[in-house]
């Protein structure tokens, strides 16, 4: 038996099973002013997702306060151009958010199901979900046709850690590499903008 062919054939067999876990690690894309964010590629999808961290000094009904007003979002959220509180249901609501794209590209929005329930470890899971048909798209704005993700707060002392996931899909024939190149910029200001709302640290 040849097992200098043997052994190319099982690296040949391995390497798709090491490159699809690569693509499942984040890795750090910035880390700045007490704010980390991580980055990977999503399977199936060209566009990745990012990881954002912070601690703040603030508890989780501070930062829920802040979360669940929709109609504030313009003043601190990243990129956000407009956004609106459709519905509200108990634990459940329902926000319309603009999102600012850079020229020649027109703004996305989406309405996002945004659900929250408590962990058994006492932490609060704040659910993203994009619902692109839940209302008519607006001219001029491209409706992005997925968006989800989730923001966890975790109480810890007298400090809470805020940890930011998302992955979307923009639309419209807007360049991965393009997005992809910037995407660590949408957590970060929005982040810094969550904590200067809440006094900063």
């Amino acid at each position: 038996m040849n097992y200098r062919r043997v052994a190319l054939f099982l690296n040949l067999l391995t390497f798709p099973l090491f490159q699809s876990f690569s693509q499942t690690s984040w890795e750090i894309e910035k880390d700045k002013d007490g704010i980390k964010v991580y980055t990977k590629v999503e399977k199936d999808s060209g566009f990745k997702s990012f990881k954002a961290q912070m601690q703040v000094s603030a508890s989780v009904p501070e930062i829920l306060e802040i979360l669940t007003d929709v109609d504030g979002y313009a003043r601190w959220y990243g990129f956000t151009k407009a956004a609106k509180l459709l519905k509200q249901k108990e634990e459940v609501q329902y926000n319309y958010v603009e999102t600012i794209f850079p020229w020649p590209y027109s703004n996305r929005d989406m309405v996002y199901r945004m659900s929250i329930h408590t962990t058994e470890h006492g932490a609060v899971k704040i659910s993203l979900e994009g619902i692109p048909d839940y209302i008519p798209e607006k001219k001029g704005i491209v409706r992005m046709k997925k968006a989800e993700g989730y923001m966890l707060l975790q109480p810890s002392d007298d400090k809470t850690e805020v940890i930011y996931i998302f992955h979307s899909e923009p639309g419209d024939q807007v360049p991965a590499w393009l997005a992809n190149k910037s995407i660590a910029e949408l957590p970060f200001k929005t982040l810094i903008g969550l904590r200067e709302m809440l006094g900063g640290d």
